[in-house]
């Protein structure tokens, strides 16, 4: 019931709507005779601008103006040569080059030395794996566990089992 009165309100409400909007009417602008190019966007906003007849202290360029104008322009025959001095530095592509060089070689030092820090570990690891697997003594003799049971032994006598 709620869709169907939902429904009738919207036709209602929009019935006015399409009722009033005004017919279209075909009409033909009547054709120009001027053969002036048209005015930009700005001249014709600044046209707009000026409707009250109020005379504005700056002048608008227009091309009806420049037509009318008898503006003067001047060209000399012999023009000098500019003489511009030698940049003081090195240019900005130098520069950045410098920088990029300069990055280069700072990443290869840190490679260098993560390189070496590198093997100073591995060569500290194989020498305390290489003492582990020898014992903690190059000499066997030095050894206070290898001596005792080398003395038990010359005296005939077995350790007490527990």
């Amino acid at each position: 019931m709620k869709r169907w009165m939902m429904t009738a309100a919207a036709a209602m409400l929009a019935l006015p709507l399409i009722a009033e909007e005004p017919k279209k009417t075909e009409t033909t602008p009547a054709p120009t005779t001027t053969t002036a190019a048209p005015d930009s966007a700005l001249v014709a906003a600044a046209k707009r601008a000026n409707r009250k007849g109020k005379k504005s202290a700056t002048p608008v360029i227009t091309n009806e103006t420049l037509k009318s104008s008898k503006g003067h322009v001047t060209t000399t025959t012999n023009q000098r040569s500019l003489n511009m001095p030698p940049p003081a530095g090195p240019s900005w592509e130098e520069q950045q080059n410098a920088k990029r060089a300069e990055e280069k070689r700072i990443e290869a030092a840190r490679a260098a030395q993560a390189k070496a820090e590198a093997a100073e570990k591995q060569r500290k690891l194989a020498a305390a794996a290489a003492q582990a697997e020898e014992g903690l003594y190059e000499n066997p003799e030095d050894d206070p566990a290898t001596a005792e049971a080398a003395a038990d032994d010359a005296a005939g006598q077995k350790p007490p089992q527990r």
